[in-house]
């Protein structure tokens, strides 16, 4: 039974081994692609080349036949240089099935490098394979000399220099490989000396993969389906330019739009008197001083020039408060109506008339701060330009305690990006150090339960009930052990003994300003797939 091995990666799967961003931890990997060549007077049926660390053998690199002077590019895959000093492991069948050579072959660790060509002999020849940086038929001449040659006349179809004619198409395009910024369009080309592209744009969205073919003087690129998109040329400063005049500036790596899912790996530190206060961010997204807000860092994604998240920010700054602090003191349910007032203030001071309408909600008792979350919709003329989309926009407040100041973080974005910054702004503030060993002092759950009318035992097991504390908070008695409900500004208890929410506890909003249960995410528009960025980013250059 023919053994097995491991399959091997496609060349799609190699590619994007070249687009690991800077944040990405783990050893290197090296892309190994090699070029194969039949010398051994055989047509062959299948070649199988694998790591040495592993037992399984895949799937064949050729399809049936490769024949006799033939040659093929072939990608193995990405392998860290500890794998690759491991060596490969090598097997070959004639197109009839059977091994060409003997089971020492598949047995030998064979050290292979990208660019590299393997030229597979005659099975009688003392070395049956060569392994060589650059390929010249003529040189094998004498070494396959005697042996049969399957082509219709019985002559090897080579030119006067030797060299088979598949040679001629392995065009060196070592000056076109890796991977390249389009400096005035938002993607990237990443180009492969298996001679094939793909191309991602600042979202992660790709095209390709095609295929390229080498000219007289540069490559050309061809779509999937076969048809011509463009050509490019080196250009006398180290670039690459298609027919268009776009440049394209050779990139280290691919830095992609900050998501939610990137690492926090940078962190800065806050100016003014807060400067022992640190926060993380993702390396996507660069951090400075806002000049116009004290105590603040601004943060804007470092590629977003040219792209809709143009227009996002995150803004996070310790701003000072007064006349707060003594509500503060009395539970959640007298600090609530004020946070919100703190927060109505914030995104008046801030934008004015521009504040087209806002809606409070996510109050929370931290334990060690209070927090409430409001949502905005802002006049497009926040920003210069022509917009393509609505401005929307959040902001969170925290209070911990009688400092002077509130933590206030706000995010910006157009409506179809606004999600994407919000939580990675909630992430970041998660990793902020700033503390003032100050606790909301949440209230204690009184021992028994107090007198109910409506109940004649009060204090019988099994006899649940809603009753006030003498703070007129409601508490729920379940037959067992007692169960906060809710401070007495937020619910009350009817004559039926049903508790609720009241409609007219804490500062004096209406409805249409503040209410709890508002999905700022859900109004129509408001998802990343109501607005399509550019027709996917990518304008019209791939239309």
């Amino acid at each position: 039974m023919r053994p097995t091995k491991r399959r091997l990666s496609l060349l799609l799967a190699a590619l994007l081994c070249v687009l690991l961003l800077l944040s990405a931890c783990g050893e290197k990997e090296t892309e190994v692609s090699v070029c194969l060549v039949n010398r051994t007077g055989l047509d062959l049926g299948e070649i199988h080349i694998t790591s040495a660390t592993t037992d399984e053998w895949g799937d064949t690199l050729v399809e049936a036949p490769f024949e006799d002077g033939q040659l093929q590019q072939v990608t193995l895959g990405s392998f860290t240089e500890k794998t690759l000093a491991e060596g490969f492991n090598i097997l070959v069948y004639d197109d009839d099935g059977d091994l060409v050579y003997d089971t020492s072959f598949d047995e030998q660790d064979f050290q292979l490098r990208g660019g590299d060509y393997l030229v597979f002999l005659p099975p009688e020849c003392d070395t049956p394979l060569d392994i060589t940086a650059r390929y010249n038929g003529s040189d094998y001449d004498a070494l396959t000399a005697g042996y049969e040659d399957d082509s219709p006349d019985g002559e090897e179809d080579w030119p006067d220099d030797g060299q088979p004619e598949e040679a001629l198409d392995v065009v060196d395009i070592a000056g076109f490989t890796g991977c390249w910024k389009y400096d005035d369009e938002p993607f990237y080309m990443v180009i492969s000396d298996s001679y094939e592209w793909i191309a991602i744009n600042l979202y992660a969205e790709q095209v390709g993969p095609g295929t390229v073919e080498a000219e007289e003087d540069g490559i050309s690129l061809y779509m999937e389906d076969g048809s011509y998109l463009t050509s490019l040329n080196q250009t006398a400063y180290g670039g690459l330019s298609d027919e268009a005049g776009n440049a394209l500036s050779a990139w280290d790596y691919i830095m992609l739009l900050p998501t939610p899912d990137d690492a926090l790996n940078q962190t800065a530190s806050f100016p003014g008197g807060f400067t022992n206060v640190q926060i993380d961010y993702p390396i996507q997204m660069e951090a400075h001083e806002h000049p116009n807000v004290s105590n603040s860092l601004s943060f804007n994604a470092v590629m977003e020039d040219g792209t809709d998240d143009y227009y996002s920010n995150i803004l996070i700054a310790f701003q000072p408060i007064s006349g707060y602090d003594e509500y503060m003191t009395q539970g959640a349910g007298t600090a609530k109506p004020y946070m919100k007032h703190m927060l109505d203030s914030f995104m008046t001071s801030m934008y004015g008339d521009k504040l087209l309408k806002s809606f409070g909600s996510d109050f929370k008792d931290n334990g060690d701060c209070y927090s409430i979350t409001g949502y905005m919709w802002l006049d497009g003329s926040v920003f210069d330009g022509d917009l393509s989309q609505p401005v929307r926009g959040c902001m969170e407040v925290r209070y911990y305690g009688p400092t002077g100041y509130a933590l206030v973080a706000t995010t910006i974005a157009l409506e179809g990006r606004i999600r994407n910054y919000f939580d990675i702004c909630n992430n970041m503030l998660a990793t902020c150090t700033y503390t003032a060993g100050w606790s909301t002092a949440p209230k204690p759950v009184p021992q028994t339960p107090a007198a109910a009318s409506s109940q004649s035992d009060p204090g019988d097991y099994g006899s649940p009930y809603y009753w006030y504390d003498e703070d007129g908070d409601v508490w729920y008695w379940d037959g067992y052990e007692n169960i906060f409900i809710g401070y007495g500004d937020d619910y009350y208890i009817d004559d039926d003994g049903q508790y609720y929410e009241s409609n007219d506890a804490g500062w004096d909003y209406d409805d249409e300003d503040y209410y709890d249960d508002y999905d700022p995410w859900s109004d129509p528009g408001d998802g990343w797939d109501d607005y399509a960025y550019d027709d996917e980013g990518w304008g019209d250059y791939f239309d």
